[in-house]
């Protein structure tokens, strides 16, 4: 290991931006790309159909990425804070995600909210919206087979928030080691919730809408910071590269092998252990991610990444809805027949080109007209300054 290269009272790393939009993309694929439940997807890729559904599956560990992310920034910070103060401002910390989560969180629930009044729109997701107003989107969701509403991605923020009710406090009130032992406990939990799950074959949308079940990641995103102990890995650049493709393998394996999301792969929920052992994949990839980026060379890191990781909040809450502008209102503009909406090269390019661009207009907006305001307010109760705001100099 290597110290962390940062002053004191002060922590940010550019990596962990591109981290974040990494994941952010990841998700993206996850509901773009359409899977060989199409007859002419199936079609056009014959036998590599399993394959193709199990990468599509796998993409969706990207929300694993962002929850094992988050849990370990939150360590790191809440640990250096009570390095450097003796103790964690837990009234500070509240306000710094009010400031952070809760504008955007509520004016996509505002916008959900408008898309119901939308002709075609079904009235009964009012009543989840009002779920998701007091960040239990998760259980709703979990409970009443999702939601036809483009805010369905805000469940993560919910178990996020969910998150956030006792983080602070086990990291004021804890030793390294019962942190460590809180994190074993975490995942007895998850892994109690995953069997049983298994053993009464719920529907995929019960079991990755559990909040229980993705605590998992949590713990994986503490377990690293401890391990860390501050600093950052001191490996070779061949040594990055095979942790990247080693992570990705563990997802990929917990899809095509495990079919631990068996939305795309699979016949229905593999049972008890596949879960167990596949969602304990999904958070060792993730961890094995973070470490193979952690301590890049900023020379090394695409400006263009870094400024989109700062905006992922924004690109992560709109996507959806962009997917959905671009589907009922783009395309159908554009074309008078079916051939765009095809799974058809240029037309299925163009549908992407269009859906993840809009993605990026609409957080850019958001961040530099609405969120920024609110981040500069959060840097007023900050203890440990970390990600700067985009366009502050």
């Amino acid at each position: 290991m290597e110290a962390a290269q940062n002053s004191r009272g002060r922590f940010y790393r550019p990596e962990l931006d591109v981290i974040r939009f990494l994941a952010f993309f990841l998700v993206f694929l996850f509901h773009f790309l359409p899977s060989t439940h199409d007859p002419r997807v199936s079609h056009m890729l014959r036998g590599f159909g399993p394959v193709y559904d199990a990468i599509g599956d796998a993409c969706g560990f990207g929300l694993s990425l962002f929850f094992t992310l988050s849990a370990f920034l939150i360590c790191e910070l809440l640990l250096r804070e009570r390095k450097d103060s003796g103790t964690v401002a837990v009234k500070q910390f509240y306000i710094r995600r009010i400031l952070r989560i809760w504008p955007l969180y509520y004016l996509v629930l505002a916008l959900g909210m408008v898309f119901e009044l939308l002709p075609g729109s079904q009235p009964a997701d009012i009543a989840g919206i009002g779920w998701f107003a007091i960040f239990m989107g998760a259980w709703y969701t979990a409970n009443h087979a999702g939601m036809n509403n483009p805010i369905i991605p805000l469940w993560s923020i919910s178990v996020e928030e969910q998150f956030y009710l006792f983080a602070p406090w086990v990291m004021k009130y804890f030793s390294r080691k019962s942190l460590f032992g809180f994190c074993v406990l975490i995942i007895l939990i998850a892994n109690s919730w995953l069997f049983y799950l298994g053993r009464v074959r719920a529907p995929h949308i019960t079991v990755w809408f559990n909040s229980f079940v993705q605590f998992e990641c949590f713990a994986g995103g503490i377990l690293l910071c401890l391990w860390l102990r501050g600093g950052v890995p001191k490996i070779s650049t061949w040594q990055r590269g095979a942790l990247l493709m080693l992570g990705f393998g563990c997802w990929f394996f917990a899809s095509y092998g495990l079919h631990t999301l068996f939305l795309r792969v699979g016949g229905g929920n593999p049972g008890s252990w596949p879960l167990i052992g596949g969602q304990a994949l999904a958070t060792l990839g993730c961890v094995l991610l973070l470490v193979a980026f952690l301590g890049v060379k900023t020379t090394l890191l695409p400006r263009w990444a870094i400024y989109l990781g700062r905006i992922s909040y924004g690109l992560y809450v709109f996507h959806v809805f962009a997917i959905f502008l671009t589907d009922r209102l783009f395309i159908e503009f554009m074309a008078s027949n079916l051939v765009v909406n095809s799974f058809k090269g240029p037309a299925f390019v163009l549908k992407f080109i269009i859906s993840l661009g809009l993605t990026i207009v609409m957080a850019a907006i958001s961040y530099r007209y609405f969120e920024a305001p609110f981040l500069r307010m959060k840097k007023r109760y900050a203890v440990i300054d970390s990600q700067p705001i985009a366009g502050a100099g």
